[in-house]
């Protein structure tokens, strides 16, 4: 790729919110009119369902972040890594880091250079600082050295809440928005 661009994986166990992330993404950042009007005249309507769309089309998963494109990709040694987490998950995502430790361990995954720790659905939690202190606690003992740069963020795919700009949650527009972490 060339030295503008970014590849990104984007992980994390079922139902945390990966496709309405990438999809929302994709559609605030990496769409232009004539993709956005044959999206649109498909019928597609939810952030979910454009990950699908793009695949069924063939089309490169790719947006713009402030100082690069990045393009989504499979595979072990991405330049970055969003490992999504579900806020709303009962153990506060204690299984969720037990995965990411096994898979970094095990070098199932390698970040080149940063490691972003998203924790989705913070608006099914009515963005509790406390349910996001507890997930991001149950991430602290995993040896991310390896990872490069590693951000937790509080986030809500669906509402776009702190992907590109800040909550209105007081506690919570503290840190960079994902989008500025990613830059």
């Amino acid at each position: 790729m060339a030295s503008n661009s970014k590849t990104l994986a984007v992980l994390g166990q079922p139902g945390a919110g990966k496709k309405t992330l990438v999809g929302s993404l994709l559609y605030k950042c990496g769409m232009d009119l004539s993709l956005l009007q044959q999206l649109e005249s498909s019928g597609t309507s939810k952030y979910v369902d454009i990950v699908p769309f793009f695949e069924q089309h063939k089309l490169a998963k790719t947006f713009c972040a402030p100082s690069t494109t990045i393009t989504i990709v499979d595979g072990k040694t991405p330049d970055l890594v969003i490992w999504v987490v579900d806020a709303s998950a009962l153990d506060r995502g204690a299984s969720s880091a037990d995965e990411l430790a096994s898979l970094i361990s095990h070098k199932g995954i390698e970040p080149k250079e940063k490691l972003l720790i998203l924790v989705n659905k913070m608006d099914e939690t009515e963005w509790s600082e406390e349910v996001f202190e507890a997930i991001s606690s149950s991430f602290k003992s995993i040896d991310l050295d390896s990872s490069g740069e590693t951000y937790t963020i509080p986030v809500s795919a669906l509402r776009g809440d702190n992907l590109l700009e800040a909550p209105s949650v007081p506690w919570a527009n503290t840190g960079p928005t994902m989008m500025q972490a990613l830059g």
